[in-house]
């Protein structure tokens, strides 16, 4: 006849031999970087002016520079000299130019109150927040006589001039 165990006794049996248990560790790691984006800008816009109006000076405007960068990242901001730097009535400032070479020259400021010029050479300082942000710039075109080229003509449309400003962000 055959010995039967119980299986009670089998299953509470303890097991023959032990168990090892080893461990270790690695770390979870990232560099965060901060970030910023150039968003948009808007167009420095002196709108409709007569040659009266530019002798006499004093005419403002200003438009803004959207940046989102982390919060707390520093950033500056850098405004070129246009492409007509210089050709203006007034030789030592940024300039707007017709088709032919009429100018009338400009200025850029940091602050409201136009005391600030922003130069080429003006890296101006931010401090990110982490949301949009609009950096405003503030232009003026100051007392001048400007220099009209014999193959321009003022007409019933007026005589546009523009410049372009480039804008640099770095951070």
């Amino acid at each position: 006849m055959k010995k039967l165990i119980p299986l009670a006794v089998l299953v509470s049996a303890p097991m023959l031999g032990s168990a090892a248990t080893l461990t270790d560790s690695f770390q979870v790691l990232l560099n965060l970087q901060s970030s910023c984006t150039l968003d948009s800008t808007t167009d420095l816009n002196f709108n409709d002016q007569t040659d009266a109006d530019v002798i006499a000076g004093g005419i403002d405007a200003d438009n803004t520079v959207t940046v989102t960068c982390s919060d707390g990242a520093d950033f500056t901001i850098n405004l070129s000299d246009g492409a007509n730097f210089g050709n203006g009535p007034v030789g030592t400032e940024r300039a707007m130019k017709s088709g032919n070479s009429s100018y009338v020259s400009y200025e850029l400021y940091s602050d409201s109150g136009r005391t600030t010029a922003w130069t080429s050479a003006d890296n101006v300082a931010f401090d990110g927040t982490g949301a949009n942000q609009d950096i405003p710039i503030y232009g003026r075109i100051p007392a001048q006589t400007p220099t009209i080229d014999a193959a321009d003509d003022f007409n019933a449309t007026g005589l546009s001039l523009s410049d372009t400003v480039t804008v640099t962000l770095t951070y």
